[in-house]
């Protein structure tokens, strides 16, 4: 049975479900930021991207001669996860190896999600730690999906994602199979990306090289926004469903798919992560609310 745990600061609010530590809601100025899940358009709101971001070469890798078959983002968003610490701005879910993960990944390791709620913004960190005797590969992001849209009456051309300065960034090209085949200038010398509802009709754009410490979801003409920050992180993805645009998702990730042509091996993928035996990483999103509680 999924369990919700709930908690405020002044006007702000989230709740988080033990599926997953997942952020199922975050509310402020009386509405709700966060895509509610509809399962007829994409039942999820913002899964953790854990031990893999994206999708293994044909669904499987192989470790020390044995075929580990899983799908995309891994598996930590569809597990329970415990809570290990409950205060008064904060919340701390765990989520270590078991039998049913050394099943489809052959590491011990130790996953923390910590949420910290201030009055106007919220701060979520990832903590990877290797628990095993051995280096342990990982990649870890996150996947937020911000509702639209972000105010009444707002067609999906009105918004715009905006970042802190003009960029050049690169775009990783992905095929039709979800895995990477290259690179390609993508918006360069842009500060804002205008949303249409055909803007994702190819699926998700991931950048790198990006410049910025922040990224924000606008209005073109002021208004309401959430701005993300993202320093540090090597991949931006930018990803909603096609057709008429209900959310819009932000994903900082420290990870990338299977090439095209790779060769099934985790030590090999792109942009791996590799830890020694008892060392930890850790990686933190932002979440600030910006336009001065305009209603939406």
């Amino acid at each position: 049975m999924t369990v919700e745990y709930e908690m405020r600061q002044g006007s702000l609010g989230i709740r988080v479900s033990d599926r997953g530590a997942e952020l199922c809601s975050l509310t402020a100025w009386g509405r709700e930021w966060m895509w509610q899940g509809d399962p007829a358009v994409w039942g999820r709101h913002a899964p953790t991207c854990f031990p893999w971001c994206g999708r293994l070469k044909d669904g499987w890798f192989e470790q020390d001669g044995r075929r580990y078959e899983n799908g995309a983002h891994g598996f930590a968003r569809d597990r329970v996860h415990t809570l290990v610490e409950q205060g008064e701005n904060r919340l701390v879910f765990r989520l270590d190896a078991d039998g049913d993960t050394l099943a489809r990944y052959p590491w011990r390791f130790r996953l923390d999600t910590c949420y910290t709620v201030r009055e106007d913004s919220l701060r979520v960190t990832y903590q990877v730690e290797n628990r095993d005797s051995r280096p342990m590969p990982f990649q870890v992001g996150f996947h937020h999906a911000f509702a639209l849209p972000l105010a009444a009456g707002a067609a999906t051309q009105d918004h715009v994602i905006r970042f802190e300065r003009a960029e050049t960034p690169e775009e990783i090209v992905t095929g039709p199979e979800g895995l990477v085949s290259g690179k390609r200038p993508r918006f360069t010398g842009e500060t804002e990306i205008e949303l249409t509802d055909t803007l994702f009709d190819q699926d998700s754009i991931c950048l790198t090289s990006l410049r910025s410490r922040w990224v924000e979801v606008a209005l073109k003409g002021g208004g309401p926004a959430l701005r993300l920050g993202m320093e540090g992180f090597p991949y931006v993805l930018l990803w909603s469903k096609p057709g008429p645009m209900r959310f819009v998702c932000i994903e900082p990730w420290y990870g990338l798919p299977d090439r095209l042509d790779g060769d099934h091996n985790l030590f090999r993928r792109p942009a791996i992560q590799v830890l020694q035996p008892g060392e930890t990483f850790s990686c933190t999103q932002t979440t600030a609310l910006l336009g001065g509680g305009a209603e939406g």
